[in-house]
């Protein structure tokens, strides 16, 4: 389990003043499929993930769920809604049995008033995920749904022994609610690589044999 003085948020702090912002964090364990944060509810905590892994998603007017970003242990979420004082612009559950340190709003609103080194790092971070955020909608919105898979495929891979592996456990649903296409399609990419040898299957990964196409 990550220490929450690991979080970006406390990197300018102070020993004294990290004490007194960890004083407002209170940790809580989550079983897996629960649901943290729900679109259009009103905000009233930040979260701080120590343990396990969350996904953050959206779903349209038919029910589809697009899976926008996943959190892991080290990432806060659920800032926005307090700092804009706004609704829930996205819903948030487990993947798997989570820890998570959970802030309230006034306790929040407190630091950031508090602690200028605080609000420094929380700017930074939110402008470090802005420029992500555009960058990725700016590559996604150019891209057929293969370069979609392709991309999505090496920002999830780590390299280990020479050969780069998604150690998450994907399905063709999840995939394609991560690039926003059909399933049916997914699936006919996803064999495709596999008959053509540049990506190897199993229950819990996907390895990337080869450098895959530019196109399809």
């Amino acid at each position: 389990m990550i220490d929450l003085i690991a979080f970006d948020l406390f990197n300018y702090l102070e020993p004294k003043e990290i004490e007194d912002v960890l004083s407002h964090v209170h940790h809580r364990n989550f079983r897996k499929k629960t649901q943290i944060v729900t679109e259009g509810d009103d905000s009233h905590s930040l979260y701080f993930l120590l343990e396990g892994k969350v996904k953050v998603y959206l779903n349209d007017k038919n029910g589809k769920e697009i899976i926008i970003n996943t959190h892991v242990p080290g990432d806060f979420f659920g800032e926005l809604g307090l700092v804009k004082t706004i609704p829930r612009t996205a819903s948030v559950m487990t993947l798997e049995e989570c820890k998570i340190g959970v802030m309230q709003e006034f306790d929040f609103k407190h630091c950031l008033s508090s602690y200028p080194a605080f609000s420094i790092a929380l700017i930074e971070n939110l402008s470090t995920r802005l420029i992500e955020a555009t960058e990725t909608i700016r590559k996604l919105g150019l891209m057929d749904v293969y370069q979609r898979i392709a991309v999505t495929f090496l920002t999830l891979s780590e390299e280990r022994d020479g050969v780069r592996v998604i150690p998450e456990k994907l399905t063709q649903q999840n995939i394609a609610s991560r690039v926003g296409a059909s399933r049916e399609m997914v699936a006919r990419i996803l064999k495709d690589l596999r008959v053509g040898g540049y990506i190897t299957q199993d229950s819990n990964s996907i390895t990337i044999n080869r450098p895959l196409p530019h196109s399809w």
